[in-house]
């Protein structure tokens, strides 16, 4: 017989024990974390922004490199392009100051050396390359003694109407770079030996530049003397030119430098022994009187001087029917390299005694 539990039969009451009860926690040992862990996926952002500023920085710097380069590939602007013509400013057009630069050396040199250097720059800021019609409107050029009597100033002919002058002179001392190495003297020193007179002022004078104490050039081992024994006389010349007659008949002699200038000295005849001025108007009847320049040179002799500054006419003392003509042959050059050279020359020039 089976046991059937009654209805009626009372139950024991419930409780809310379990709710009662304190939670638990429980923690995953750490050697599971790792099948539990979220990969992250890296971002990319951050380098990507990095790489474009740095891309965008360098573009800027290079963009800026470029335009100095073209800056300074291009040629200077000059500011002076508009044309002055009209104004054709001269920047000496008052009165000039004929400086006298006086060279007095009362043992060596005789006379006062009057250089009549020509203190009127104008310079003209004709950018077009036009002759400037200032050109020594002041008359500042030496007109000596055009009558014939003796000057006794050896007056160097200014330059500033010419169409050339002298190429680079560092120092200023009237020897242009050429010449200094030429003569071996100081570049960047106008006054080698230092005895208080330029290095140019004591070639032009005879005097050699690179020893004190009144040392002459003839001895000086920086020049030569050519002698003509057929017509008597003798000119110094630089000790690395080269002397040469024309052809045998020894009427003209050439010396030639380094460069494309060279120095020639020829003989004319003066049958009535007139004097230069008068010579010259014979064989030049349209010269002009105010071109011409009449001076005496360092050895005595009176000479005169062309309008182009470029030729001298010497006349004998010895036999006075003798014009010596010494050149300055310069090419076509437009600066020039032995003008105190040329000078020096013609200061030297001197007839030897007939016995």
């Amino acid at each position: 017989m089976d046991f059937v539990p009654s209805k009626n039969i009372p139950q024991p009451p419930q409780t809310n024990q379990a709710k009662n009860e304190p939670y638990e926690f429980h923690v995953m040992p750490s050697k599971f974390h790792q099948y539990l862990a979220v990969k992250r996926k890296k971002s990319l952002s951050r380098p990507l922004i990095i790489i474009v500023i740095a891309l965008m920085v360098a573009a800027i710097l290079g963009l800026g490199a470029y335009y100095l380069y073209l800056q300074m590939k291009q040629p200077a602007v000059n500011v002076n392009q508009p044309n002055l013509n009209e104004t054709n400013v001269n920047l000496n057009q008052e009165n000039v100051v004929n400086e006298n630069l006086n060279i007095i050396n009362e043992e060596a040199i005789n006379e006062p050396e009057n250089i009549n250097e020509n203190a009127n720059a104008n310079e003209n800021l004709n950018l077009n390359e036009n002759v400037n019609a200032n050109e020594n409107a002041n008359g500042n050029e030496n007109i000596n003694n055009i009558s014939g009597e003796a000057n006794n100033n050896v007056n160097e002919p200014p330059f500033g109407s010419m169409s050339y002058g002298s190429s680079l002179d560092s120092d200023s001392d009237g020897l242009t770079d050429v010449e200094e190495d030429l003569y071996q003297t100081e570049k960047r020193k106008a006054d080698t030996d230092g005895d208080g007179y330029s290095d140019g002022d004591e070639l032009k004078n005879l005097f050699n530049p690179k020893e004190a104490g009144g040392a002459t050039l003839q001895t000086s081992g920086l020049v030569n003397t050519y002698s003509n024994q057929l017509y008597k006389y003798e000119i110094l010349y630089p000790a690395s030119w080269l002397a040469k007659p024309e052809d045998q008949s020894l009427l003209a002699i050439i010396f030639l430098s380094s460069t494309e200038e060279d120095v020639h000295i020829s003989l004319e005849e003066n049958k009535d022994k007139m004097d230069l001025v008068n010579w010259y108007l014979s064989i030049s009847a349209n010269v002009d009187l105010g071109s011409l320049q009449s001076l005496t040179t360092k050895s005595g002799y009176s000479a005169l001087v062309s309008p182009d500054k470029l030729t001298y006419y010497v006349q004998g003392i010895a036999d006075p029917e003798r014009i010596y003509v010494i050149h300055f042959n310069i090419g076509n050059k437009t600066e020039v390299d032995f003008l105190s050279t040329f000078i020096m020359m013609v200061n030297s020039f001197k007839e030897q005694p007939v016995f």
